[in-house]
């Protein structure tokens, strides 16, 4: 019988508890998995950007977990894939121009037509995205650890750490499982599933010319109206709530105005 160090045992008894802790139904779902297709992106691997649609998926579900669009539909993973690899596309997607896009009435979608960067931008947001390298223009305020490594290296446990618990990469994984796996998930993963939840919030809701909200998805299902410019707002679009919204604030004023006359009431009487 081959025998395990201490170390090696200490680890396999580690899992076994975090195991314990996954709801009972949560095995039967491990053979229920989902996986998802996919090439290669702009800067991550096949590998790496299954497992970041796999997370994304899971920070903003769509069908067949919710009935609005997710962040698949929204192109999220790919957003964030390019912000990664910025400085491996032309235009550069930094920053998007403007004043206008073409969504409301103007001819030319300005929007699309990024700003070239000056060289203290560049030197700043190389820095942030590929990190500092040891280089000492980017090491005037210590060492950056860049977006790049922090992707690659938070993909990296995380896929780990799936394998190791329920025996399946992660994007192999059901939505409940997915979820127990992430509530016992280490320590060392916290900061990096707090960056990807950030970003994917980006990619969902922001502007569709940095490589997201995809066909609009995140401004439609959520009623909001996005860039209106150059068409005006009318008068009563600015000084009237929305319709969905005019019952709630009448409410409000009533119960506003009731409280003032209750309050003028008491001091008439103090």
């Amino acid at each position: 019988m081959p025998s395990i160090d201490r170390r090696a045992f200490l680890a396999r008894s580690r899992d076994l508890a975090l195991l314990a802790l996954l709801p009972g139904q949560v095995f039967a779902e491990l053979t229920a998995a989902r996986p998802l297709d996919g090439t290669g992106g702009i800067f991550l691997d096949a590998e790496q950007l299954r497992t970041l649609r796999a997370l994304c998926r899971y920070f903003i579900p769509g069908p067949l977990d919710d009935p609005d669009p997710g962040a698949l539909a929204a192109g999220v993973p790919e957003y964030i894939d390019g912000l990664i690899g910025a400085f491996e596309t032309t235009p550069l997607r930094i920053y998007a121009g403007g004043p206008f896009s073409d969504r409301s009435g103007a001819a030319h979608d300005s929007f699309a037509d990024f700003l070239e960067l000056d060289a203290i931008e560049e030197l700043a947001w190389r820095t942030r995205i590929e990190g500092s390298r040891g280089l000492p223009e980017r090491e005037w305020n210590g060492p950056v650890k860049g977006l790049q490594e922090q992707y690659t290296d938070g993909l990296l446990v995380l896929d780990g750490f799936s394998r190791r618990i329920a025996r399946r990469p992660f994007h192999d994984l059901s939505r409940s499982v997915t979820e127990a796996l992430l509530l016992v998930a280490p320590d060392e993963l916290e900061v990096f599933l707090a960056l990807v939840f950030r970003h994917c919030a980006e990619g969902m809701y922001g502007a569709p010319e940095y490589g997201g909200n995809r066909g609009l998805v995140g401004w439609t299902y959520t009623r909001w109206p996005g860039d209106h410019q150059p068409l005006p707002y009318t008068p009563d679009e600015v000084s009237e709530p929305d319709a969905e919204e005019a019952e709630d604030v009448g409410r409000s004023r009533a119960n506003a105005l009731l409280h003032a006359l209750r309050s003028s009431d008491r001091s008439r009487h103090g």
